[in-house]
């Protein structure tokens, strides 16, 4: 069975800035043909709406959500370390809030941005609740 733990830190301007987010990946007999499955550790909160508190990541380059062309996971092109890029890049990101699909065409708006300023306050006092349970309780393996 291959397995990877892979800590993903939180980027600076995010309500993420610093945070430390465990995930376990596990490479079925079909990698690098089929994308790796990727497992969160949530402690039961869900800081993202891509992010799921029962682990799950949704994310076009995992095949968890719809996506076009190279959004997708591709055989032979497609990388891990593409995997770990995108769920900092795309998924912790400055403006989380907007990741929900209808959300976006708030984005700019009055009230989106609001939301959103709301949204991020709420995501980073999670991101602290989650670091001190991480730091008290360390992630065990999930696969």
């Amino acid at each position: 069975m291959d397995l990877l733990r892979a800590v993903i830190i939180g980027a600076k301007g995010t309500p993420y800035h610093d945070g430390l987010f465990f995930f376990d990946v596990f490479f079925p007999s079909g990698y690098p043909n089929e994308p790796p499955l990727v497992y969160y550790h949530s402690r039961g909160l869900q800081l993202n709406p891509n992010l799921y508190p029962n682990g799950y990541v949704c994310l076009s380059l995992l095949n968890t959500w719809r996506g076009r062309g190279n959004e997708k996971w591709t055989p032979g092109v497609s990388t891990m370390l593409q995997v770990l890029v995108s769920i900092q890049g795309l998924i912790l990101n400055a403006k989380p809030f907007f990741n929900e699909p209808l959300m976006i065409f708030k984005s700019g708006t009055y009230f989106g941005e609001a939301w959103s300023l709301k949204y991020n306050e709420d995501t980073f006092i999670l991101s602290v609740r989650t670091m001190m349970y991480t730091m008290k309780n360390p992630p065990k393996v999930c696969f």
